[in-house]
C-alpha cells in the first residue's frame, strides 16, 4: 500500500494536468486497496489448518477453504504458498514460518512437497 501510494505522489508530479493527476492518485488507491484485501485474505492471522496427505482444510472465523493441495504450491525458506483447490473455488493461502512452531512448518513443508510430487504425477 505505501509503495502504490509513493508511486502515486511521485507520479502524479510530472502530469501536467490537474485531472490527469487526480485519475492516477485515484487509480493507485484503488489498486492498493485491491491489493491489501488480496494480501489479507491470503495471509490470516489465525485459524486451524488440517492437513490429511493432498487433501486440507482451513477455518477462521472469517474464511473456511476445504480442498486439495495444487501443483502451483509453493515452497521458500521461511514461507508456504499454498494452492488450495477447493469444489467451488480455488484459494491462495500463504503461511509464514513465524506464525507456527518449526516442527510443525517442517511437516507443513513436507507434505507440500509430497502432494506437488503427488499431483505431477497423477497428470
Amino acid at each position: 500500500m505505501v509503495y502504490f501510494s509513493l508511486f502515486a505522489v511521485c507520479y502524479s508530479f510530472f502530469l501536467t494536468s490537474i485531472l490527469a493527476q487526480f485519475i492516477c492518485v485515484a487509480s493507485s488507491t484503488v489498486f492498493g486497496y485491491v491489493s491489501w484485501h488480496w494480501y489479507k485474505k491470503s495471509h490470516p492471522q489465525q485459524g486451524v489448518f488440517i492437513l490429511d496427505s493432498t487433501q486440507c482444510r482451513f477455518e477462521n472465523n472469517t474464511l473456511k477453504i476445504n480442498g486439495h493441495i495444487s501443483n502451483k504450491s509453493r515452497v521458500y525458506q521461511s514461507s508456504v504458498w499454498l494452492y488450495i483447490n477447493g469444489f467451488a473455488s480455488s484459494h491462495w493461502l500463504i503461511i509464514n514460518a513465524s506464525g507456527v512452531d518449526e516442527l510443525s512448518f517442517v511437516r507443513l513443508k513436507r507434505l507440500t512437497l509430497a502432494a506437488r510430487h503427488e499431483q505431477a504425477e497423477l497428470k
